[in-house]
């Protein structure tokens, strides 16, 4: 049985040439741990290995050869079972909720879309006709632009605003953190880690 993963998010630029994993085992942990771990995240490295990030913030494969990661679909041979990877796990949806006891609820923060544009203050735009206007990159909808950055370090930038329904997809790593031009004069995005922001389907 796999569970779905959610996005292996990081806030640098680890994992430019790996893979996001979208679904992994129920429970994984290496023959060192004391207890069995829920899989958040995971990725799958050029070389092959793969390495998950559980909900409690380990993480579980890589190069430890001595210890091979085990995993299973119930917990086979007694050993407890992590609470914060089981509570986090079950409250983000990543398995049923227990019948006796109240629901549980978790939710990462860094799923949901930002409130405000990551366009926004920025020159992601496309100037419209008249110069007070253009189109964010970011989400296609039109504001004004506005000169920002004070005398020292004076640009001309998008105006803080909500996404507009087209907000580009995220970023499997960095979400909607640090969207660029992909070349200077295009009207393309790319995140920082050089994956290319499209549209969403």
């Amino acid at each position: 049985m796999t569970v779905a993963l959610v996005p292996p998010i990081t806030y640098g630029m680890g994992h430019v040439d790996a893979d996001p994993l979208t679904t992994g085992p129920r429970y994984v942990r290496t023959g060192g741990m004391s207890r069995w771990h829920r899989p958040r995240a995971g990725i799958r490295w050029q070389d092959g290995r793969v390495v998950y990030t559980v909900w409690c913030g380990q993480q579980v494969g890589g190069l430890r050869a001595a210890r091979p990661m085990v995993t299973a679909d119930t917990v086979p041979d007694g050993l407890p079972v992590c609470g914060t990877c089981e509570g986090r796990a079950i409250g983000a949806g990543q398995d049923d909720q227990p019948t006796d006891r109240p629901p549980l609820l978790f939710g990462p923060r860094s799923l949901t879309p930002p409130r405000h544009c990551p366009g926004s203050r920025m020159d992601l735009y496309a100037p419209l006709p008249g110069g007070t206007a253009g189109r964010c990159l970011a989400c296609q909808d039109t504001h004004p632009i506005r000169a920002m950055g004070g005398p020292y370090a004076s640009r001309t930038g998008i105006v803080q605003h909500p996404p507009g329904a087209a907000l580009f997809a995220p970023c499997p790593f960095h979400r909607w953190r640090h969207p660029r031009r992909a070349a200077p004069d295009s009207d393309l995005l790319a995140c920082m880690c050089g994956r290319p922001l499209t549209a969403p389907q």
